[in-house]
């Protein structure tokens, strides 16, 4: 058998390979085909006739029986090969010689270089070394950038969690800043934010939503000890979300099991956590930090005040045109470059049964 490795576009090649293993083997195609070798020999035999020294006619006709027996008419298997999403081997019959040829020699030639670089660059000694879970093997181009922005970008996704959030942090950690309760230093350098909220002032009230829909007022440490409560499902629900986002070629239970890992060592890699920070850690840290920044934008608009409304326009839209401007290329290259390669692939591939014509 032989194999053909596959980035992320293994169910396009499976069908293209079937599809030209279907053609081949049509009775239609091999009609076309004897009559191009038709139209082909009587035009080689009047080119002989006119100039038999060249020996015109009978170079065509041994150069097509050549490219037939050897490239055309020998059928092989193909496997095709899911280096990133862990699916079983696709077994195509019945593909001509030819093209199983070109694409097992060239994606083996593609496949053993890559696997060479990364095995090397995962044994350098110290900060240098390539973490296993951000290979392009196994997750594509810039792996490690995608996770940190994606991961950066969480939000919860429960309507009412978020509200609880948000009242919370304007009625009970808002005030627990200005009055000193929690020091706003450390909460500005802090890399669990969360943790640090843990004891509001119990003089303090806010909102919470119940399972029902109902609104209920309660203390801010009330409020903290429900929300906390909650929370552990809301980081399920985001991981669950960022493993199918950044691994849509694995199934289900796969990319549970390796986004944790994943994440856990983009910000390990980049200096950004430690080794102790859990994937569920540093989502939680994102999460807070954005329903943080949302609070702010929020509440402005709850107790109509302009200058904060205007702030937060400014502000969104100043970093909206610096990240346009820093990410720009970065993103088609993230994005582009997997495509075309696998677009061209794929049409050398389609394009075997026109050629052979």
């Amino acid at each position: 058998m032989w194999e053909i490795y596959a980035y992320q576009n293994a169910d396009s090649l499976f069908g293209i390979f079937n599809a030209a293993a279907t053609i081949h083997g049509s009775g239609d195609y091999m009609a076309a085909v004897a009559a191009v070798a038709f139209c082909g020999f009587i035009a080689a035999l009047v080119a002989y006739a006119f100039a038999p020294e060249k020996l015109q006619g009978w170079k065509w006709l041994a150069t097509v029986l050549l490219v037939f027996s050897v490239l055309i008419v020998p059928r092989v298997t193909v496997g095709v090969v899911d280096k990133t999403g862990g699916s079983a081997v696709k077994v195509v019959a019945n593909v001509p010689f030819g093209v199983a040829f070109l694409g097992s020699v060239t994606s083996t030639v593609g496949h053993t270089l890559t696997g060479l670089f990364e095995t090397a660059f995962q044994v350098i000694p110290g900060v240098g070394a390539l973490p296993s879970e951000l290979s392009y093997e196994k997750n594509g181009l810039m792996f490690g950038n995608r996770l940190i922005r994606e991961t950066g970008g969480v939000a919860f996704q429960d309507p009412n969690f978020r509200t609880d959030l948000v009242n919370f942090i304007h009625n009970c950690t808002m005030y627990d800043l200005i009055d000193g309760t929690v020091d706003p230093g450390t909460f500005s350098s802090s890399d669990d934010v969360w943790a640090l909220m843990a004891s509001p002032n119990p003089a303090r009230f806010t909102t919470l939503t119940s399972a029902g829909g109902s609104i209920t007022v309660d203390t801010c440490p009330n409020a903290y000890t429900n929300l906390n409560g909650r929370l552990p499902a809301q980081l399920t629900r985001i991981q669950g979300k960022l493993a199918f986002q950044l691994n849509p070629t694995l199934p289900a239970a796969a990319a549970n099991a390796a986004i944790a890992g994943q994440i856990q060592q983009a910000y390990l890699k980049n200096s950004i956590a430690t080794a102790a920070a859990t994937a569920a850690d540093l989502i939680r840290q994102n999460a807070v930090l954005n329903a943080i920044n949302d609070t702010s934008n929020i509440i402005g608009q709850k107790v109509n005040d302009p200058a904060a409304m205007v702030l937060a326009v400014g502000r969104a839209q100043s970093v909206a045109q610096q990240n346009a401007a820093w990410l720009n290329a970065g993103k088609v290259a993230e994005q582009a470059l997997p495509v075309f390669r696998n677009v061209i692939e794929a049409i050398t591939y389609a394009l075997f049964p026109f050629s052979s014509c």
